[in-house]
């Protein structure tokens, strides 16, 4: 038992519920922009102005680091577009992506999991971690879900969260809790760890390790449905 009366297990799964719960508050803010699109042709207009205003209402110290939308083209007949909003210092500002096919920088979101994942399953969707590529070299999250039309999704709205702001405050709960611990993504590649050697981004069982039959794995605490989970660790 803990210090607070609790065994291990149940403080583990205590903290997988928390993380699904930081998780439910950024997929509630897409939720909601997703459905006041009144109707059809008319999203990207609305959700370009709204992703922008999310973000800055978060202001720029907050967990998100960018938010955007993109068009559903693949089968509906309506070309590729793309909005997609970042912090740059105390401003908001458009991050410009091409999606001309014909372009040799074309930006093929939809082949993309965040994008194709969240159309495809009609679910919350969670993806990376990632280093930002545009500038900021921090790890991101992208929490992304379909936007609903009368034949299937119009589009997928998304929200890019920064890592380090998104569990700093969980570092205290991971380090009071006496095993080894990680919160792992859907390929158990590492969000954040209590073991140094593994630092976000990586695998928990390297390459090195794989042909060896037993898993690192004691117990795996799921966060919610989103694919994620807090795992203890043979270290």
């Amino acid at each position: 038992m803990t210090g607070r009366g609790k065994d291990v297990s149940q403080e583990i799964e205590e903290l997988a519920i928390e993380v699904a719960s930081r998780i439910d508050s950024v997929v509630n803010k897409l939720n909601v922009l997703a459905g006041n699109v009144s109707s059809a042709r008319q999203d990207f207009e609305y959700l370009a102005s709204a992703t922008r205003q999310m973000l800055e209402d978060g202001g720029s110290a907050g967990a998100l680091a960018g938010a955007g939308y993109a068009v559903s083209y693949l089968d509906s007949g309506r070309p590729p577009a793309m909005v997609w909003w970042v912090h740059r210092g105390d401003t908001t500002v458009e991050r410009s992506h091409s999606v001309d096919p014909d372009s040799e920088s074309f930006y093929d979101y939809a082949a993309l999991r965040w994008f194709r994942t969240a159309r495809d399953s009609g679910l919350p969707t969670l993806s990376g971690p990632f280093i930002d590529a545009w500038g900021a070299d921090d790890y991101t999250v992208t929490v992304s879900l379909p936007v609903p039309g009368p034949s299937g999704p119009q589009g997928v709205v998304a929200a890019d969260v920064d890592v380090r702001r998104f569990t700093e405050s969980l570092t205290a709960d991971l380090r009071r809790i006496s095993v080894p611990l990680a919160l792992v993504n859907e390929s158990d590649r590492v969000v954040v760890s209590t073991v140094p050697v593994l630092s976000t981004g990586l695998p928990i069982q390297s390459r090195a390790d794989q042909s060896r039959t037993q898993s690192p794995v004691l117990q795996r605490f799921p966060v919610s449905t989103y694919g994620w989970s807090v795992v203890s660790l043979a270290v």
